[in-house]
């Protein structure tokens, strides 16, 4: 197992558990807001936080398990067809996460590196109650998640040894 799979798998792993700890924060969301009549302004934007993270890493995560989606029957039958759809799917994924690492990236840039007039650091913020720093937050995300998921899926064409 190469050092890509295990940051991914790990990764992956870890941020499986945001969807437990997203659960835990709606049932206490919804006990505050309807037992107690004490909505929190956090909770929501805590749990899109959380599922942001746990869905950016889900993809380098298949990838380096080795479980993402494939139609099997084409390729068990046509070894020469399994081939090509490998090196196909590899040009595809490499170009959308090539893109999606630069516009992310684009995005990311403009949405953490804000400044005011005086000099303080303000990055992109929500604009709700909170008003936390959740889009700059998800945009800095989406682009280490991306460049993440592109390294895996190199290092899956580069040929294995042993």
């Amino acid at each position: 197992m190469q050092f890509l799979d295990t940051i991914a798998l790990g990764v992956g792993r870890a941020a499986a558990w945001c969807f437990g700890a997203i659960v835990l924060l709606m049932v206490y969301e919804v006990v505050a807001r309807y037992g107690f009549n004490a909505p929190t302004i956090w909770a929501h934007e805590a749990s899109v936080a959380l599922a942001s993270f746990a869905f950016v890493f889900g993809g380098a995560y298949c990838m380096a398990e080795g479980t993402h989606m494939r139609i099997t029957v084409l390729v068990e039958k046509h070894p020469a067809l399994g081939r090509l759809s490998h090196w196909l799917s590899l040009i595809a994924g490499t170009v959308y996460l090539s893109g999606l690492a630069y516009a992310s990236w684009r995005m990311a840039e403009r949405a953490i590196w804000r400044f005011s007039l005086n000099g303080a650091w303000n990055p992109e913020r929500s604009g709700s109650t909170l008003n936390a720093p959740l889009p700059a937050y998800l945009k800095g995300l989406l682009f280490v998640g991306a460049v993440l998921f592109l390294l895996v899926l190199l290092r899956r064409a580069l040929p294995r040894k042993g």
